[in-house]
């Protein structure tokens, strides 16, 4: 059997396990709706289903990479799919229509999130670790097209359990998933180093804390307004309160070493840069699902089932610019791919705003494809360029760094995107279709900016070579 083989060979449980997280981002965004009228919950409601997973993703990933560094990648990815899977079968237990419904199933959401941030990292750490230097960009490239493979299957199989059964069945269809992953885990070798050392658990509560209330803060601002205390009060205290982890992280020593090294990061100017462009990169990702997906059923009318073949239209040119985008990382470096992303998804998501008014899908199919195309291009050759620019022994911490960006983005993003088009107008469609594609035009307008603020970003600071590496 030869290396080449025996490299992909590891994708086959970290695939299957990545991909139960990543499509539980988009799965949801398809039965929302459903959720919604089935739990009678508010539009505020229907979006923490969405942003409750994406923030505590963020908030616990740098823990979830350190774990992996200190207890090892394989223990902390089996950790992550158990709970993962647990907290699933619980969101599908959900009540019907009473007064816990809300709560129980936001808990679990971030539950799974925890889950979620303990495996992401790690596995991403042990397929990078099984490629040679040289190979990363491909083999990060191939492991993020398999998986997203599985994330464009989940809104057309997440539609489909919905209109056809129930949307319960959209988190217990995860169980069989983990169990695949458990146990094709069985029979591949894996690494799992161990580097045992103190857990910084001051910085944890300080990240977990602040990244809460910030986000709270915004999303909550459609139901307490932007003037009310608690408004101005969650946003404050979460900036202080991340303001505060940083002064900890800074301050932070060998006898008791930092969640995130604030030091070592602010000297790696090309991995600083890198976290900064995934930040603004997936800022607007999560809302272009869960707004796509809602538009077309309130704004077009069309069914959970139609809905999640139209929003998977921006998965066409997203494989094809994910495995150039690999390509282009490892012959010219990450500047380019990223670059030419940035600029694609930008003008693709002006494209597709312009395009909303028109009521159909057809007509947004333009834009879509633009979008995919530059999120494709941007995805791997960052992640594998910032996980290259550190040493072996806290890639883990690194990929939790990078994750950390990545979700908190998501959920900034989401949030502020969420609250422009909740200010504006009924989700549940109450109001008008035109009225909900106006609104969700200038969140569109917002999630462009941005990405055009990356583009100045990756143009200007980020690294034209290679990580040395070896």
């Amino acid at each position: 059997m030869n290396d080449g083989f025996l490299r992909y060979r590891v994708l086959w449980p970290l695939v299957p396990a990545m991909a139960m997280v990543m499509i539980d981002f988009t799965i949801v965004s398809i039965s929302a709706t459903e959720i919604q009228k089935d739990l009678h919950l508010s539009d505020t409601g229907a979006q923490w289903l969405v942003t409750a997973y994406a923030l505590s993703t963020a908030a616990f990933i740098a823990l979830g990479g350190r774990l992996g560094d200190i207890v090892g990648h394989r223990t902390i990815v089996r950790a992550g799919i158990v709970l993962f899977a647990l907290s699933s079968t619980m969101c599908g237990l959900t009540p019907d229509g009473s007064d816990v419904s809300s709560p129980w199933i936001i808990t679990f959401r971030v539950l799974q999130g925890v889950g979620g941030a303990m495996l992401v990292p790690s596995a991403t750490v042990l397929v990078l670790n099984a490629f040679p230097a040289q190979e990363r960009g491909k083999g990060l490239a191939v492991f993020f097209i398999v998986a997203g493979l599985f994330t464009a299957v989940g809104p057309v199989a997440g539609s489909y359990i919905t209109e056809y059964w129930t949307w319960r069945g959209i988190f217990w269809i995860n169980v069989p998933v983990a169990l695949l992953a458990l146990g094709e885990m069985l029979f591949v070798k894996l690494s799992d180093e161990r580097r045992p050392s103190k857990i910084d658990w001051t910085g944890a509560l300080l990240i977990v804390a602040g990244m809460g209330l910030a986000v709270l803060g915004i999303q909550q601002s459609t139901v307490w307004g932007w003037g009310d205390p608690r408004t101005i009060a969650a946003i404050g205290l979460g900036i202080l309160l991340l303001i505060a982890f940083v002064a900890a992280e800074r301050r932070a020593t060998t006898d008791r070493p930092p969640l995130i090294d604030i030091r070592a990061m602010a000297a790696n100017r090309p991995f600083a840069v890198d976290n900064i462009l995934t930040f603004l990169a997936f800022g607007p990702w999560l809302g272009v699902f869960f707004f796509g997906s809602v538009y077309f059923q309130v704004a077009v009318g069309q069914s959970p089932t139609q809905a999640g073949f139209s929003i998977l239209t921006m998965f066409y040119t997203f494989f094809l610019g994910s495995r150039i985008g690999g390509g282009w990382m490892d012959q010219y470096g990450p500047k380019r791919p990223v670059v030419l992303g940035f600029l694609l998804a930008a003008g693709g998501m002006v494209l597709w705003a312009t395009e909303l008014a028109d009521l159909g899908h057809l007509e947004t199919t333009a834009g879509m494809l633009v979008t995919g195309a530059g999120f494709g291009l941007i995805f791997s050759p960052l992640n594998a360029d910032a996980l290259n620019r550190v040493p072996d022994e806290i890639r883990g911490q690194a990929s939790g760094i990078t994750q950390t960006f990545r979700n908190f983005g998501s959920a900034v993003g989401m949030a502020i995107m969420g609250t422009i088009v909740a200010g504006a107008t009924d989700v549940t469609g109450a109001a008008g279709a035109q009225d909900f594609a106006d609104a969700m035009r200038t969140a569109f307008f917002v999630g462009a900016g941005m990405l055009a603020i990356g583009l100045v970003v990756a143009q200007a600071f980020m690294a034209d070579k290679q990580a040395d590496i070896r």
